[in-house]
């Protein structure tokens, strides 16, 4: 499960830098950001690029800094279910700490998804020649989001063996 977590957060990287690069290609110099009329919000076409990159890195750095923080919280203040039995063994705690941090990969595959379909969102409204309906991609990603939270409990329920073999 950790190396899956660790395979979808850097396909989703690629598939923002990928959209990044296309959209940074096709857009006009003067990128519409949001709104429509008198009220809308312009960039130029290097500040919406790197305005992305900054947000994405911000982002991605501060999901790995906090997969590599909970190493630092004291046993009692851990936020997973039967951390005492968690923090018990050297091995358990190793354990743990590994695959909270595969699951906040997880977590950072889902805020590169939102990034990714806002910028979606950006190039169709920049682009009148095609029409990307991306309110259902909101939706699935909203779902996604949830399972990823509801497998946290299942996940850190499960105990694994203290066996090294």
């Amino acid at each position: 499960m950790r190396r899956l977590a660790t395979f979808f957060w850097v396909i989703s990287l690629l598939i923002f830098l990928t959209v990044l690069v296309y959209s940074n290609v096709y857009l006009p110099n003067l990128v519409r950001v949001q709104g429509s009329g008198a009220e809308s919000w312009f960039l130029q076409k290097s500040q919406y690029f790197y305005s992305a990159v900054a947000v994405a890195t911000f982002i991605n750095g501060a999901i790995l800094l906090l997969g590599g923080a909970f190493r630092f919280i004291p046993s009692f203040l851990m936020p997973v279910p039967k951390r005492h039995l968690w923090m018990g063994d050297s091995y358990l705690r190793k354990e743990l700490y590994l695959n909270l941090k595969a699951w906040t990969k997880g977590l950072g595959v889902c805020f590169n998804l939102v990034l990714i379909i806002g910028m979606i969102d950006v190039y169709d409204e920049n682009e009148t020649a095609i029409f990307i309906p991306t309110a259902w991609l909101y939706i699935l990603v909203s779902i996604i989001s949830l399972a990823w939270f509801v497998t946290y409990y299942f996940w850190f329920s499960h105990i694994p063996s203290t066996e090294n073999d």
